[in-house]
């Protein structure tokens, strides 16, 4: 008997702080943000996400959750886990190609980048949806270099 109401109580104070749960992890979030920008100096409200997002509350560290990519006009963007910048210039992108494997009915992409007489591959499932397209916009951006491979099947 005593479990139930305290099941009802935890419920019940759930439902009745949702508004102030939520108004948190907004502030939260524009907080993180704000942070992020002052340390990088990149503002993500100008930047494309071209990938997921990490797992919440920081457990993409001890998960299998790489990194975040987004582009500008000029230059991809990789954020690791721990928050580190990785500029790279889409002139460089030498090769984006489809792998054979899928997490969550979502496609890993490949990502070759040629930098300085070095290869850095990176791995990535995008955030492509009906009304979501960046990842194609992105692929049209890395198709204008002619010295780039760009995997144009691109099928859902």
């Amino acid at each position: 008997m005593i479990s139930k109401i305290l099941l009802f109580l935890l419920i019940f104070l759930f439902v009745y702080n949702i508004k102030k749960i939520f108004y948190y992890i907004k502030n939260y979030n524009e907080i993180e943000e704000a942070h992020f920008k002052k340390r990088t100096n990149l503002d993500l409200t100008k930047l494309t996400k071209i990938s997921n997002g990490r797992f919440f509350f920081g457990l993409a560290e001890y998960l299998r959750v790489k990194s975040e990519f987004y582009y500008d006009e000029k230059y991809l963007y990789v954020i690791n886990t721990k928050n580190q910048v990785n500029k790279h210039c889409i002139s460089n992108i030498i090769e984006i190609t489809k792998t054979s494997i899928m997490i969550n009915d979502r496609r890993v992409w490949k990502i070759v980048i040629n930098k300085e007489d070095d290869k850095i591959i990176y791995k990535l499932t995008t955030n492509d949806t009906l009304s979501n397209n960046n990842f194609n916009y992105f692929l049209d951006k890395v198709n204008e270099n002619d010295n780039s491979i760009v995997d144009s099947d691109w099928l859902w």
